[in-house]
């Protein structure tokens, strides 16, 4: 099989002789390329703003609070100390 000269019935045809496990993973792999071949700035689909409504509020994010967070959180992966 040259893939410079395939036709949609020799794909076909190699498709059919996939096991059905593998069907997904075909199908994952075309819609990847049908986004790929979109022209660059066309989204496939109409994008709406969200609207958080003051979901986060009350939280505090202060320059100290994330540095905090920041230990807090390094200080987990650090290896016990004998």
């Amino acid at each position: 099989m040259n893939p410079t000269t395939l036709t949609v019935q020799e794909i076909y045809e190699e498709i059919q002789q996939l096991p059905p496990e593998r069907l997904s993973e075909l199908a994952i792999f075309v819609d990847f390329r049908r986004f790929k071949s979109q022209p660059a700035g066309e989204p496939t689909q109409t994008l709406r703003p969200v609207r958080l409504r003051g979901l986060l509020r009350g939280y505090d994010f202060s320059p100290e609070a994330v540095a905090d967070a920041r230990r807090e959180l390094w200080r987990k992966f650090q290896p016990p100390q004998s």
